[in-house]
């Protein structure tokens, strides 16, 4: 009898890794995508054709034609916490729970994010490049940040992470979030406020809101002008919330001092970027949420998640799922 397949469609695993063991252990065969690249819609398609019944998912594109013609497959499990790549709706309309690995690498996308703005704040690239290049000077004072103002886009597990840390360093954290409370605010230890407030008061804006219609281009030409002179812009999150072409001119303009990316509005980044001859940016391969403590964590998530719909208790999967109408509990 063929051994029903699940696909681990990420591109930084082997078919060694021993995290997936408890997947072959219960009769699955698992097979991972070795190629160090992300398959594209058509490829996508005609792997999911006939006997896969789970994906470990990356950011393959899980559209409505995608999803209709994979006739077996009865979960996504998202390595990650965006599903921006996965037509929810589609999924939901086929049965299938898009479940995520929620709560397992906030920690290390926030300190990703905490370290690309300490980099830039105290010049840390530039003097590296200087000293290798055999140059030993004092090249003027860095900007810092402890007891300056940071401002936040999202309060989400990453955004309160984030928080926690710029706390740490004695800063005010101003926060634009919708969705939090005053009383939330101020149990992380911050200060809500509108958008334009954030961005006429902060030294330092750090992106941590999901890519939704609403939020494409939060930072653009006309928010860019109204921050502060010399700001710091750090993205973790997902890259159409910056209008790039606008960030480019900010930066060549001097409004923006540097900038920290890890995600783009197209990915890979393309080789004629302007951002690749831009000074004082920080470019990042959207590998924010990728320590080893997350490789764990993530990855097992997701593996309990398809033994959970699969072999157990879809009760266990509610936290976890986008889609818990696809439960039927």
């Amino acid at each position: 009898m063929t051994k029903q397949k699940i696909l681990v469609l990420t591109e930084q695993f082997t078919n060694e890794c021993p995290l997936f063991d408890p997947l072959r252990d219960a009769g699955y065969d698992v097979v991972v995508n070795e190629t160090g690249r992300l398959p594209d819609e058509p490829t996508l398609k005609e792997m999911l054709s006939s006997g896969v019944v789970a994906t470990i998912a990356g950011g393959e594109p899980y559209t409505p034609d995608v999803i209709a013609s994979a006739k077996d497959l009865k979960m996504i499990a998202r390595w990650g916490v965006g599903y921006d790549k996965v037509n929810v709706p589609a999924a939901t309309e086929h049965g299938i729970p898009l479940a995520m690995a929620f709560g397992q690498n906030h920690e290390s996308v926030a300190e990703y994010a905490h370290a690309m703005a300490l980099s830039l704040a105290c010049g840390i690239g530039r003097r590296d490049a200087m000293v290798h290049g055999g140059t030993w000077m004092f090249d003027g004072f860095h900007p810092g940040l402890w007891e300056r103002t940071a401002g936040l886009i999202g309060l989400g597990r990453i955004g309160g992470a984030m928080a926690r840390r710029l706390n740490g360093q004695s800063m005010r954290v101003l926060v634009y979030d919708p969705y939090v409370t005053e009383e939330q605010a101020e149990a992380a230890g911050v200060e809500k406020c509108d958008l334009d407030t954030l961005l006429a008061e902060s030294d330092l804006i750090s992106v941590h809101a999901p890519s939704t219609p609403e939020t494409r281009h939060t930072l653009n030409a006309e928010t860019f002008a109204k921050m502060k002179d010399g700001v710091i812009v750090i993205n973790t999150s997902r890259g159409p919330l910056i209008d790039e072409a606008a960030l480019v001119d900010a930066i060549k303009s001097g409004k923006v001092y540097g900038a920290g990316l890890d995600v783009f509005e197209t990915e890979p980044l393309p080789a004629d970027s302007p951002l690749r001859s831009c000074d004082n940016v920080i470019l990042s391969p959207h590998v924010s949420g990728m320590d080893k403590m997350a490789e764990k964590r993530v990855t097992l998530r997701c593996v309990y998640n398809i033994l959970a719909w699969l072999n157990g208790d879809p009760k266990e999967l509610l936290p976890y799922v986008v889609n818990p109408e696809t439960l039927k509990i």
